[in-house]
């Protein structure tokens, strides 16, 4: 009788240590975001080009966008940046109006874009989207969507 309440003893002992095992200490960036003073990031639901149908897209082609977003913080702006390699241009920023959706339960902005008439051939970049939660603009959502120039 002994040896099994040894035995039971040392398999809840083990099952403990098991479950401790798995707990991770947080990083300093998660831990600023977790404290409720600081809020919530928001989130982004889809980031999507609606026209043209093809992502090869020639120099001077206009682009429209659909972006739906949500946050349960005070949403402060939504950026739209031109990558390509490591540069980023600032290609828009449209302050928060709400725009709410029953139907996808976000908040939705259409977005035109026109590309570069002096973009060089063969290249390519990403449009990206990024909604900033006031007092978190550091934590922004991010979305892109890819493109190439056609030679």
């Amino acid at each position: 009788m002994k040896s099994i309440s040894n035995l039971i003893a040392l398999f809840l002992l083990a099952f403990a240590f098991g479950f401790s095992a798995c707990d991770e200490d947080p990083t300093q960036d998660l831990e600023d975001i977790i404290k409720e003073d600081l809020g919530y990031v928001p989130r982004i639901a889809t980031f999507r080009l609606v026209t043209p149908a093809s992502t090869a897209v020639p120099p001077g082609t206009n682009l429209s966008f659909d972006l739906r977003y949500w946050s349960e913080g005070q949403i402060k702006d939504i950026q739209f940046y031109m990558i390509m390699g490591t540069q980023e241009t600032k290609i828009g920023e449209v302050p928060y109006q709400p725009a709410y959706s029953n139907i996808t339960r976000t908040d939705s902005l259409l977005f035109n874009y026109q590309v570069p008439a002096d973009i060089a051939r063969g290249s390519a970049f990403s449009i990206q989207a990024r909604v900033a939660n006031q007092g978190l603009e550091q934590y922004p959502a991010r979305a892109s969507v890819s493109f190439t120039v056609p030679q």
